[in-house]
């Protein structure tokens, strides 16, 4: 009798053991299967672990070689041109007529407005003497100063249309660009010469915000020309913008020695190292790991398998990496490479190396 009771118990706890030995192993196959489909679809992914290291700000700028004087001569008045005594290549002195325009009515303007202004010092003496003695009253002699000053405002505009009909340098330098020919009629505003001071050279390039921030009016830099390789340029910043352009850039000038720039002459291109003494310790990463611009960059590290996106804050730009303020942290697995592939939350496999060894 115990074992027909004993027998279906016996039978139902091996079908139970077998039951959950099945239940067991299908569990088992379904992760082992989701693991084999994520391994299948986690994207490689090249990373390099963050460290921090000491770097220093020194930074290059492309420049332009100009005068230290450069300058668009143009038209006061409108005339033809009857004397040309400048034409491009030529060095001039300052003070020395360049050319002259038709000045033969604007000398008998200044003659015609000279005569009147006489005419009305006279009469203004007249009407005083006579305001003296009673004979004028205050307000004839304030009309008749009134028509005193107009003359002479006239006769000193006069005399300025013909002082500007002879057109001279400014400076001394050299003609680069000459806009004008003998018997060409000229409107005002229009271009004459470009003359150029090249006895003194500097250099004009631009610097971002952060960049401008290290720099200092007198600081002095080194310069490096493409046709003078081995030769050490050197000048002085004489010249830090306080204005941005468009492109959020600040202009600023350098002095060059003119011991060291013999050679050089405007237009030319050059590098313009701007150097700090001391040096710093920080998070550096290269510039291709950045999303989007260097103002709203963005990274990814990977966690737990995971691709996570983190928004940082640039910094200065060190050769090819990035100065990383915020945002990141020693340890962090940044990615590098394949970054086309990858989206926020989504599976990757990661090929570690040390960033900033």
């Amino acid at each position: 009798m115990k074992k027909k009771v004993l027998l279906p118990i016996v039978i139902i706890v091996v079908i139970g053991i077998i039951v959950l030995t099945l239940i067991g192993n299908r569990r088992s196959t379904a992760a082992k299967t989701e693991g084999i489909l994520l391994d299948q679809t986690a994207v490689a992914v090249r990373t390099e672990i963050v460290n921090e290291r000491p770097y220093s700000l020194d930074f290059t700028a492309n420049g332009l070689v100009r005068g230290i004087y450069d300058q668009t001569l143009t038209s006061a008045i409108g005339g033809r041109v009857i004397t040309l005594r400048a034409k491009e290549g030529d060095r001039v002195s300052r003070g020395q007529l360049l050319l002259q325009i038709d000045a033969e009515t604007l000398g008998a303007d200044a003659e015609s407005a000279k005569v009147a202004f006489e005419a009305a010092q006279r009469d203004y003496q007249r009407f005083e003497n006579a305001h003296a003695q009673g004979g004028v009253s205050d307000q004839q002699l304030a009309a008749m100063h009134t028509q005193m000053v107009a003359a002479e405002g006239r006769y000193t505009a006069a005399r300025r249309r013909l002082s500007d009909a002879s057109v001279v340098a400014p400076t001394s330098g050299q003609v680069y660009k000459s806009y004008v020919e003998v018997g060409s009629f000229l409107n005002p505003g229009a271009k004459l010469f470009e003359i150029v001071d090249d006895s003194q050279l500097k250099v004009s390039c631009y610097v971002t915000e952060r960049q401008r921030l290290q720099l200092t009016k007198g600081q002095s830099v080194h310069l490096t020309s493409e046709l003078f390789p081995t030769r050490e340029i050197t000048g002085h910043i004489s010249m830090i913008g306080d204005k941005a352009n468009q492109a959020l850039s600040f202009p600023v000038d350098v002095i060059l020695d003119k011991e060291t720039s013999e050679g050089l002459h405007p237009g030319m291109y050059v590098s313009i190292s701007f150097a700090r003494a001391s040096e710093q310790t920080g998070i550096l990463i290269p510039r291709k790991a950045i999303i989007g611009s260097i103002n709203d960059a963005k990274v990814y590290i990977v966690r737990n398998g995971m691709a996570l996106q983190k928004a940082i804050t640039a910094g200065n730009t060190v050769g090819d990496h990035i100065e990383v303020l915020d945002g990141l942290q020693k340890g962090d697995s940044l990615v590098v490479a394949g970054l086309i592939n990858i989206s926020d939350g989504a599976p990757v496999k990661s090929i570690k190396e040390s960033l900033n060894e």
